[in-house]
């Protein structure tokens, strides 16, 4: 098991609407793989930069998590598949 940590930018409407169901089903797509949430945290909303589908803002959202490397591509697709999910990116943690 190796740590990773993800930011997620959240669409703003499934934010304010939805955010736990969005939260839990981050979380729920990382156990599915056999690993574990050590850290969630809301870092709030923001203007983004660019608009990304559509959108001007976003919430952002960091997990840190344990998971086997060789599931982590599938983990990544799943978030890549999430239509509440604007952008990810998971890094390793040292």
């Amino acid at each position: 098991m190796k740590t990773y940590e993800g930011l997620f930018i959240i669409e703003p409407d499934a934010a304010s609407e939805r955010f736990d169901q969005v939260k839990t089903a981050l979380a729920q797509d990382i156990e599915r793989y056999k690993g574990s949430v050590t850290k969630a945290e809301e870092l709030g909303q923001s203007t983004l930069s660019y608009p990304i589908k559509h959108c001007t803002e976003g919430f952002y959202y960091l997990l840190e998590f344990t998971v086997d490397p060789a599931a982590l591509t599938d983990i990544r697709n799943r978030y890549r598949l999430n239509s509440d999910v604007l952008r990810c990116l998971i890094t390793a943690r040292g």
